[in-house]
């Protein structure tokens, strides 16, 4: 289940680097949107971020199971609150059914659970921000905390990230500044990839993860690079 999970994870970027892809399509130029591609840039981060902190290598198998179940209990009481809000009777009580469900599975492997502070077997959800400084620390040169909280303010419409990338001449960005938010992104599933598959995850000719990486994201990355000339 945990690394399903990581795999979903794992598997948009495909999407994010298409979209960026797709934004160099001709006729190029015009410059391509600036702000889009930063939204997009956060949200392949985000994403290795969450897949590093479901996976990591350093983790016992108990801190990993009780990681999935945190985020699948998370998710199912989410689930339940938008069933009470706008569901129909139905919606809700089918919700509800598989949050109880789920609630059984976490006590019947005996992990312990708690709602203040809202925890499974000790662990709790790190904001994305701790995830994405936990996956690049020590492997992107310095201030890759405050790249990542720009790009996640242009995301939310923030005006200290959006003013942030603004540049001379209106609000565009060249192609080496989009091929440098590819780049970034990247190294993000990158260094996931390398944990991973060489890190004591998997390391057959055929692993799952190894082959997304080379595959499916390496080969995005270099459409982009190629679109770019």
């Amino acid at each position: 289940m945990a690394f399903e999970m990581a795999q979903l994870s794992m598997l948009a970027v495909e999407d994010y680097l298409t979209a960026i892809r797709k934004l160099l399509e001709p006729p190029f130029p015009p410059p391509v949107p600036k702000l889009g591609s930063a939204a997009l840039c956060r949200s392949a981060l985000e994403s290795a971020g969450f897949a590093f902190w479901l996976m990591d290598p350093q983790l016992s198998l108990r801190q990993r199971v009780a990681r999935t179940y945190l985020v699948l209990w998370d998710e199912n009481k989410t689930a339940v609150r938008n069933a009470n809000k706008a569901g129909a009777p139905s919606d809700i009580a089918q919700a509800q059914a598989e949050l109880s469900t789920l609630v059984t599975q976490i006590d019947d492997l005996g992990l312990g659970r708690a709602n203040k502070p809202f925890s499974v077997a000790g662990e709790t959800l790190p904001s994305k921000t701790d995830k994405v400084t936990a996956l690049l620390a020590g492997k992107v040169n310095g201030g890759h905390d405050v790249v990542y909280s720009l790009y996640s303010a242009v995301a939310h419409g923030e005006m200290t990230g959006i003013l942030s990338r603004r540049l001379a001449g209106g609000w565009t960005i060249t192609p080496r500044q989009l091929t440098q938010n590819v780049e970034l992104a990247v190294v993000a599933f990158g260094q996931l990839q390398q944990r991973l598959c060489l890190g004591g995850m998997g390391s057959a000719p055929d692993e799952v993860a190894n082959q997304l990486w080379e595959h499916n994201v390496g080969r995005r990355l270099l459409a982009v690079k190629c679109r770019l000339g």
